[in-house]
């Protein structure tokens, strides 16, 4: 069992920064405790592009003693990361309610100095570290790099490691009673929700404000809706539209999640929907200037609780929506020539299919390393014409008078 997980935004890892700094802390750490360097900390090394955590990451987030989290501007847009920090956070409170003390388990660590940083961030701040006014101002990176700073860097991380050890020792969480799962774990950086008062409904989550968001809409039935339409349709999807697989046995990952964890790469965040609720989704997207991306089970597309909603997107003259097809070798087995499906989908989405623009139109998406590499492509597409169409929040004066801004002062 590791003492500690190192959670950060795998692209501030780059310059291989984040790797030297839990090697140093990994170090520290197995020096205090006289456990083997490799059994002192985990970290991800490669950015999970799938639905599903490995096993041996899982492990990790159920049985660390502390969570180390190198907070960052990426860092906390990132719903992976925010994931990982929920399944601590809640380790941590199942820790408190059954022994009346909160343990000092999660570490968010300055890293890269960040502006806004999400309230449940805020409540995990500890002070028991050596931190200058370097730190402060412009985070742990730059104690790092900086060679005149080094004694302070390593300060920084001995305090550290003897937290850790410290924690482990005194107040070892408790592993939880399964193996976490990503697809059942929401993300700790999005707005908390609130409990409603008794007898009134529960209201909708809130959702998600900033610009750099997706959402992945799917158009996909459940197994039950298509076990009379398409040949092994329990393989492929489950009881709800996030559960949608369709590049099984290649990627077991269900799509909306491997379309997200690409996003992350790209520094979004991201959330998946039902295209039952598409209309809304799409409303609030363009209020905040967020990236929508509809991606369409061919045997789906004819479903009634789809069809009115594909229907009208298509006459819509939004063009900042890309549309996304998978379709495998497997798909073509299992129709055996029969077109009807592809009939329906012409006729559900004809304005799409006579436009037949492919930055936005993106059928027969035949395995998931193409699916990848469409996503990104019409992401970046999408993106663009979002900034020369997007909603203007602040319109120069009409009038043509603008006041330069001007320095007072010394």
């Amino acid at each position: 069992m590791p003492l500690f997980f190192l959670s950060y935004a795998h692209e501030d890892n780059r310059n291989g920064q984040v790797q030297e700094f839990f090697g140093d802390l990994s170090e520290a750490v197995a020096r205090l405790a006289g456990v083997g360097w490799d059994e002192a900390g985990f970290v991800d090394g490669q950015m999970p592009l799938g639905a599903t955590w490995s096993h041996e990451l899982a492990d990790a987030l159920a049985t660390s003693s502390c969570l180390v989290a190198l907070t960052s501007p990426r860092y906390v847009v990132s719903d992976y990361c925010g994931r990982e920090f929920r399944v601590f956070a809640d380790r941590v409170d199942a820790h408190e309610r059954e022994f009346r003390r909160r343990p000092p388990a999660v570490l968010p660590i300055r890293w890269i100095p960040c502006d806004r940083m999400p309230e449940v961030l805020t409540g995990f701040q500890h002070k028991n570290f050596p931190a200058g006014a370097v730190y402060a101002q412009d985070g742990l990176l730059t104690l790092k790099q900086r060679r005149r700073h080094h004694d302070d860097y390593q300060d920084f991380v001995d305090a550290l490691a003897k937290h850790i050890v410290q924690t482990d020792r005194d107040q070892r969480l408790a592993r939880p009673a399964r193996r976490p799962v990503l697809a059942e774990i929401t993300s700790a950086f999005e707005a908390p929700r609130r409990r409603p008062a008794a007898g009134v409904p529960a209201a909708r989550v809130p959702r998600a404000t900033s610009a750099r968001h997706v959402w992945f809409v799917l158009a996909a039935g459940s197994s039950a809706e298509l076990a009379d339409t398409r040949p092994g349709a329990e393989d492929r999807y489950g009881t709800l539209a996030r559960d949608w697989r369709p590049y099984r046995p290649e990627l077991e990952a269900p799509i909306g999640s491997y379309a997200g964890a690409i996003a992350t790469t790209k520094s979004y965040g991201w959330t998946v929907e039902d295209a039952a609720d598409l209309t809304e989704v799409r409303e609030w997207a363009r209020a905040h200037n967020q990236i929508v991306v509809l991606v369409v089970d061919v045997w789906s597309a004819g479903l009634p609780r789809y069809e009115l909603t594909l229907v009208g997107y298509d006459r819509d003259p939004d063009t900042t929506t890309p549309v996304l097809v998978p379709w495998t070798a497997a798909d073509d087995a299992a129709a055996d020539g029969n077109q009807r499906m592809w009939e329906t989908l012409a006729r559900v989405l004809s304005h799409h299919v006579v436009r037949n623009d492919p930055a936005m139109w993106r059928p027969e998406i035949t395995t998931a390393g193409h699916f990848h590499a469409e996503l990104e492509d019409a992401l970046v597409v999408a993106q663009s014409r979002i900034y020369r169409t997007g909603t203007v929040y602040q319109e120069p004066p009409s009038d043509g008078s603008v006041h330069r801004p001007i320095l007072e002062g010394p």
